[in-house]
């Protein structure tokens, strides 16, 4: 299962996606699908400046 981590140096290819959405999103989770799974999050929702 996928698990927030950070990662080894800053030349690693890959091991960012849920660092992404964790700073972005209100909560995630991850939930196991057959062989596969799914990751969720929650996005706050944008409002706009003084009522534009």
């Amino acid at each position: 299962m996928p698990e927030l981590r950070k990662p080894e140096n800053a030349l690693d290819p890959g091991g960012r996606g849920l660092i992404l959405v964790d700073a972005l999103s209100a909560n995630w989770g991850v939930r196991p699908r057959g062989p596969g799974k799914t990751v969720w999050a929650h996005l706050p929702a944008q409002t706009s400046a003084a009522g534009t």
